[in-house]
């Protein structure tokens, strides 16, 4: 079977070819007997026979290929909605051409901001490094405990359980190695040394009552940091120091003071109190305090004495070695 275009041309050609034939010979009969349509002469006639013929001849064969072809169709009648599509997706291409332009100009830049913050990062982990290598090397040089300095102190019952001294012990050594690393000091060994006969006195001590005991951790020797700590207990009994409502400081207060005036004396009080409590052995905490006093109770007592009174501080209940120091304020009007 012929193709559909070749189908197509001998169609066409056959079709021209009888409308060619039928025009001349219509075109001959006319002339030959000189007949005339809309009152032309014969040979006007004869010509506008031959111009139909070739009329109808294009009228045909392009009523023929828009009958048998679909592009042929819409080759002529939507050509020009064609033409506005093409038109329309250029417009579309374009457009999106400029995007993906700009984008491509965003991820470089991304890339620039991202090599920029990565060298940005690098720096200061260098940085970093270098100054964690000039704080290890201070530290170093730095006197970390001095001979008898307290390294922890904690509280521990005696007994005649040596097993179970002897654990408890241990427990604080932990504690002490477990304080002494979060100063930044690090090692994969323990921290702390003691001589068996030092942690053997330790237990003796502490068997020689069922009470409680302070456990003093004490360094030997001056330590500087990242050294091994030399150290041995020191065993004290958890006395009672103060009874409750025992007076520890006094203090005389003038009539006429001001309220500011009347707090400094205040203050001067319990600063004496809390020097007498060291000097009766009131053991400091972690931080060196034994005890404080909220301000708000110290402006309250200001604003109650008028004229001269005589100032007491006692403590508000029973304060063994390990404190905390707690006082109450008892005045007198003289």
């Amino acid at each position: 079977m012929l193709p559909f275009a070749i189908q197509t041309v001998l169609l066409l050609i056959i079709i021209g070819g009888a409308i060619a034939y039928i025009g001349n010979y219509v075109g001959r009969k006319i002339g030959k007997r000189r007949l005339t349509i809309f009152s032309l002469r014969p040979r006007y006639t004869a010509i506008t026979i031959t111009i139909l013929s070739g009329i109808l001849i294009a009228l045909c064969t392009l009523s023929v290929l828009l009958l048998i072809s679909q592009d042929a169709r819409t080759a002529l009648l939507g050509l020009e909605k064609l033409k506005q599509e093409i038109s329309q997706r250029s417009a579309e291409v374009e457009t999106t051409r400029k995007e993906l332009a700009s984008l491509e100009e965003q991820r470089r830049s991304l890339e620039e901001n991202l090599k920029a913050a990565e060298k940005e990062v690098r720096s200061l982990q260098n940085v970093r490094e270098n100054l964690s290598r000039r704080v290890e090397q201070a530290r170093r040089g730095t006197l970390l405990f001095r001979v008898g300095e307290e390294i922890l102190i904690s509280l521990i019952r005696g007994g005649a359980d040596k097993q179970k001294l002897e654990v408890g012990l241990k427990g604080i050594l932990s504690s002490a190695d477990s304080y002494i690393r979060t100063l930044g000091v690090k090692s994969e060994k323990h921290l702390i040394f003691m001589a068996p006969e030092d942690f053997d006195q330790a237990v003796a001590d502490l068997s020689t009552a069922d009470t409680i005991y302070v456990a003093k951790l004490i360094s030997t020797r001056n330590v500087i940091f990242g050294e091994e700590i030399p150290a041995r207990f020191e065993i004290i009994e958890n006395r009672l120091v103060y009874h409750k409502d025992d007076v520890i400081a006094m203090r005389d207060l003038a009539s006429g003071l001001t309220s500011q005036q009347i707090e400094q004396e205040i203050m001067k009080g319990l600063r004496a109190a809390h020097a007498r409590a060291r000097q009766d052995g009131l053991i400091p905490d972690s931080s060196g305090s034994i005890g404080g006093i909220p301000y708000s109770q110290i402006s309250e007592l200001a604003k109650k004495i008028k004229t001269a009174v005589a100032l007491k501080i006692q403590a508000a209940k029973d304060i063994y070695l390990t404190g905390p120091l707690e006082v109450v304020f008892r005045i007198s009007y003289k």
